[in-house]
């Protein structure tokens, strides 16, 4: 890893955002080689597939690869960070993975920004930059509708526990994503595309833009997923096959818990007992020979405890300032401002929380590339907001309308929500 701790360093010390008053808690997202988006490129270019926008990894992590695989499986666990997957391999939680970096291979990676979950698997479904695909965080102002969207389940934040609304009033999740998804290009090319998720979000509106010409397998639980997964693996025909398998109970966990509770190791180790005994354990000899396993993250968390003075209801003040509600991440708040009052926010932000925050432009936010390089989506610059709250340790913003009991979260550009693992397991 000298190779890309040498880069990691290199980013740390060329942070340039303008408005961030320090960077020392701060890792941008990297799009060139080095990051999250350049995944689905390169386990296309392994596959033999078709191509993507986003560039392939830096040649400093494909060395460390064959050139060629038959069946590359994604196991993405919802919220793994890097550094959490350190820490679990020092507690004596991920013995599997702990045991087999003698012959495997960890890469840190940083995710997209926003560090949040349906940016960051758009990102992967497409194999585009969030500047192109145009899903910018968990909550999203669309001019098309009218309304703030929940982007993973796909209803106007006004109606809480309207999964699927969007779609019931005539929605189309595919139209609206406007690009082709790694499922039918892979098809295109001979490539066998399958996505494990929970039956409960099989059907989702998120899964129904992402996996379009995927043939999807829904699981109830941790034995049925990775038998499911070991029995894909070992049948025949030994076609090419991309397999997306997602586990999401860490980063419920680690919501709720926090990152760092007993809850949340001891799922994980669990997870990763089951996940040798059932599935590594259990596959074919032929099956082992071709087949990469990717263990990797949509992102990572950070503990936030909760602190009243980060609740918008008790700020009138700036809520008068803005059009609406922020949307996007309460770890990285895009404000739409009133016209004239720029300079108030700023002031109120500087008085209310002094240090915690900085505000960039959403010119800014273009100019550096945060969102990523390519095409920008033609409804990008009415998605962004006027200004860009980026925070500092373990601040955010809550302006939902319920209880605030979320002890991690995540979406900023803090070092733990932006590193992410990229662990290539071989098993021949």
């Amino acid at each position: 890893m000298p190779i890309f701790d040498s880069h990691l360093k290199q980013l740390r010390e060329s942070q340039h955002l303008p408005g961030l008053t320090n960077t020392s808690d701060i890792l941008l997202p990297d799009y060139q080689g080095f990051g999250l988006a350049n995944l689905t490129s390169s386990v296309s270019q392994w596959l033999g597939g078709p191509r993507f926008s986003a560039p392939v990894f830096s040649d400093a992590i494909l060395r460390q690869f064959a050139p060629k695989y038959k069946r590359v499986v994604v196991l993405l666990v919802d919220a793994l960070g890097y550094n959490q997957l350190l820490g679990l391999m020092e507690q004596g939680q991920a013995d599997f993975w702990k045991r087999s970096l003698a012959w495997a291979k960890l890469f840190p990676i940083t995710s997209i920004s926003p560090s949040t979950t349906a940016s960051a698997l758009t990102t992967i479904w497409t194999g585009s930059t969030p500047l192109e695909h145009g899903i910018i965080g968990y909550e999203m102002w669309v001019k098309s509708l009218s309304m703030v969207i929940n982007t993973i389940l796909h209803s106007p934040i006004t109606f809480t526990g309207d999964v699927g609304g969007l779609s019931r009033a005539g929605f189309d999740p595919v139209e609206f994503l406007g690009m082709e998804p790694a499922g039918l290009k892979f098809g295109k090319c001979g490539i066998e595309s399958h996505a494990f998720v929970p039956v409960g979000i099989a059907n989702s509106g998120l899964s129904k833009m992402h996996h379009v010409g995927t043939q999807l397998h829904g699981f109830t639980a941790e034995s049925d997923f990775l038998a499911n997964l070991r029995d894909l693996l070992n049948a025949r025909p030994n076609n090419r096959k991309f397999v997306y398998a997602y586990w999401s109970m860490v980063d419920g966990l680690m919501h709720r818990y926090g990152t760092h509770n007993e809850r949340v190791t001891q799922q994980f180790r669990s997870f990763s007992e089951m996940f040798e005994q059932v599935l590594v354990d259990g596959l074919e000899p032929w099956a082992r020979k071709d087949t990469l396993f990717l263990l990797t993250a949509d992102h990572g968390s950070v503990e936030t405890p909760y602190n009243p003075a980060y609740e918008l209801a008790s700020h009138p003040d700036l809520l008068d300032m803005l059009v609406m509600q922020p949307t996007c991440e309460g770890r990285l708040p895009n404000l739409y401002v009133k016209p004239g009052q720029l300079e108030g926010v700023r002031q109120y932000f500087a008085r209310a929380w002094n240090g915690q925050f900085d505000l960039i432009t959403r010119q800014e936010v273009l100019e550096v590339g945060l969102l990523g390089c390519g095409k920008p989506h033609a409804d990008l610059l009415n998605r962004v907001g006027d200004l860009v709250a980026t925070p500092h340790g373990d601040a955010y913003l809550w302006w939902v309308n319920r209880q605030n009991v979320m002890l991690g979260r995540h979406g900023g550009l803090h070092p733990d929500e932006m590193l992410v693992p990229l662990y290539a397991l071989s098993l021949d």
